[in-house]
Parts: structure tokens; C-alpha cells; sequence
């Protein structure tokens, strides 16, 4: 599956790693769980109360994969100045576990067997 992605900031890792554990994050993340474990196998672009998402499960279930850790085995890929709402998410996010990058121009992201590639910009390998 193949998606672009507009210029912008990203950050890639795990979702449970800048959503926060306030109702409202909690309600958040239960609405995003539902929506990606209709098939947990898909690479996912889903909007969720007006955030664009994406997500992939790793092959390896729970790990650091090249540099990003997961402890629910999930990737999420967003534009982090999505990222306002102070009671869903954090806002000082440390790039500790995860990769944060900035595209200065649209790119083409890819998953293929559970690895993950923005085109000419970052690889990670899940297995």
C-alpha cells in the first residue's frame, strides 16, 4: 500500500508513546484501535476527529525497530502540527524511541511486508 505524504514534520512511532492518558486520549485511542484492528494487517491512512493517520503493525510484534520502539506493535505515521489538542497529545515530544523528520517536499510512503519506507528518506525494517 502506498500513500504521499505533503511537505511537513512527522513523527513515526508508536501511538502510545505521544497520546496521552486523559479521558480524552483515552477515548482517542480506543476510537483509533477500533478502526485499525478492523484489519490489523492493512497499512491504514485514517482520519480520526480531524487528524490525518497512518498506521502498520510490525512483523515482530513488540520491539525497537531500527531506532523506533513500539511496546503495542503499531507504527503511526502524522504531521505533527496536527498534533494541538493538549488533552490527546503531547507536545514536547523528545525524539527518544522514535524518529521525527521533516519532508521539504511530497513523498511517497510505502509499506511492504510490515517494513516501512519513505521513499529516498528513511527505511525501517520490522522483522
Amino acid at each position: 500500500m502506498t500513500y504521499k505524504l505533503s511537505k511537513g514534520t512527522y513523527y513515526i512511532g508508536d501511538p502510545a508513546y505521544i497520546i496521552r492518558k486523559t479521558q480524552k486520549g483515552d477515548q482517542f485511542i480506543k476510537k483509533l484501535w477500533d478502526l485499525f484492528y478492523k484489519d490489523m494487517n492493512k497499512f491504514h491512512k485514517i482520519e480520526l476527529d480531524g487528524i490525518l493517520l497512518y498506521l502498520m503493525r510490525t512483523e515482530g510484534g513488540d520491539g525497537i525497530f531500527d531506532g523506533v520502539g513500539t511496546d503495542t506493535g503499531v507504527f503511526m505515521i502524522v504531521e505533527m502540527s496536527q498534533l494541538k489538542d493538549e488533552d490527546i497529545f503531547k507536545q514536547n515530544i523528545e525524539p527518544r524511541g522514535c524518529k521525527i523528520i521533516t519532508l521539504e517536499e511530497e513523498k511517497i510512503i510505502e509499506v511492504i511486508d510490515y517494513n516501512l519506507e519513505i521513499k529516498g528518506v528513511l527505511k525501517i525494517e520490522t522483522h
